[in-house]
């Protein structure tokens, strides 16, 4: 099946007036076409306050460069126009507010196939989201200010792969997964459970939870270590022993192939402490009802059902971070933003970070 990869470049912002005069006004409320100081997105890593020596074209460059990167990671190139094979510029126009809000979303150009609607929907989540803008300024003072932006749409055959930051090439398309030593999966799982070691340290502590851990199984059979994230917040010792029970696996895997030639691709390894203590039975009993409940919840498609499954695993896991990812994300669907944006901060102050952090910032503020 042919892939496709969006190109979508902010092209210019555009003043679409001539001369400094009111568009429209109603009461004391006047719309620009052109100011002294021009709108820019408030994006993160271009903020004044964080360049204070940087002109204003300097970070209104970075701004735009910033929103690129939102609006490219947000777009779905609609099938219809993949289907048809339809490219070019699409420009939106807007009002960017005092507040820094924008409104008055239009299109001024489209060229079918869904791409208009598209440019639109994404700018609408993006601003309900909580991206706002450094307002233009006529005279020292806000005012409000129409702008228009220009996305292209092109379609571009995808690469199997990405490159990661040492510019090793990490396919995502592969013909074969990688396989462990035996059966596969299932002498994956007896080796996990045979040399999987609970931290003696905290046999009486009941500490129950999840570790994934994502492995890179490289061309030559190799592994190495790429990412970890624990959801239970289970600790260093605890994530020492799923590092040492990985490096345990070397030499054990036959890498993917790819168009018949062995290729580097990544795995993610699901590592399950558990305590064999006899009082921790009823915390061991608890995970195991609330990842029932989870595995229920992700195959509801009735979102409120979906949400009420989520909550109930999330009361017997409070401080399970991947749950309370999955209830939020319920939650976002459900347009509940404020409650999703809850669980995002419990996330966030449970593991000092959180691995969605782009979106956790476009949705609930910067």
């Amino acid at each position: 099946m042919k892939r496709y990869l969006l190109s979508c470049l902010l092209l210019v912002f555009l003043d679409i007036g001539f001369g400094l005069k009111a568009l429209s006004q109603s009461g004391d409320t006047v719309i620009y076409e052109a100011a002294e100081h021009l709108p820019m997105p408030l994006v993160p890593g271009c903020l004044p306050t964080q360049h204070p020596d940087w002109p204003e074209d300097s970070l209104r460059r970075c701004a735009e460069l910033g929103l690129i990167t939102l609006m490219r990671r947000n777009i779905r190139y609609p099938l219809e126009a993949r289907q048809a094979n339809i490219e070019g510029t699409v420009v939106l126009s807007f009002v960017v507010e005092v507040d820094g809000r924008i409104s008055n979303i239009r299109i001024i150009k489209d060229i079918g196939g869904g791409c208009g609607a598209e440019a639109v929907r994404v700018l609408t989540e993006l601003s309900q989201g909580g991206l706002r803008w450094k307002p233009a300024q006529q005279g020292g003072k806000p005012v409000r200010m129409r702008q228009a932006l220009p996305l292209r749409f092109r379609l571009e055959e995808a690469p199997p792969f990405y490159l990661n930051e040492r510019g090793d090439s990490i396919y995502t398309v592969i013909d074969t997964l990688p396989r462990f030593q035996g059966a596969g999966e299932d002498s994956l799982i007896t080796f996990l459970l045979r040399e999987l070691r609970y931290p003696r340290s905290y046999r009486d502590s009941c500490k129950v939870g999840v570790i994934e851990t994502a492995i890179l199984v490289h061309a030559n059979g190799n592994i190495e270590i790429d990412n970890q994230l624990d959801f239970s917040n289970l600790g260093m010792d605890f994530q020492w022993e799923a590092i040492r029970l990985i490096h345990r696996t070397a030499g054990l895997w036959t890498p993917a192939y790819y168009q018949g030639r062995r290729v580097t691709t990544s795995v993610p390894l699901r590592v399950l402490f558990k305590s064999d203590a006899l009082h921790c039975k009823a915390a061991n009993d608890a995970f195991d009802q609330a990842m029932l409940l989870a595995a229920d919840a992700a195959d509801e498609e009735d979102l409120n059902v979906a949400l009420e499954k989520w909550t109930q695993a999330v009361n017997l896991q409070p401080n399970n971070t991947e749950l309370l990812y999955y209830r939020g994300s319920t939650l976002l669907n459900l347009n509940r933003r404020e409650e999703a944006c809850q669980d995002f901060a419990r996330i966030r102050q449970l593991l000092g970070i959180t691995w969605f952090e782009s979106l956790r910032r476009v949705v609930c503020g910067w």
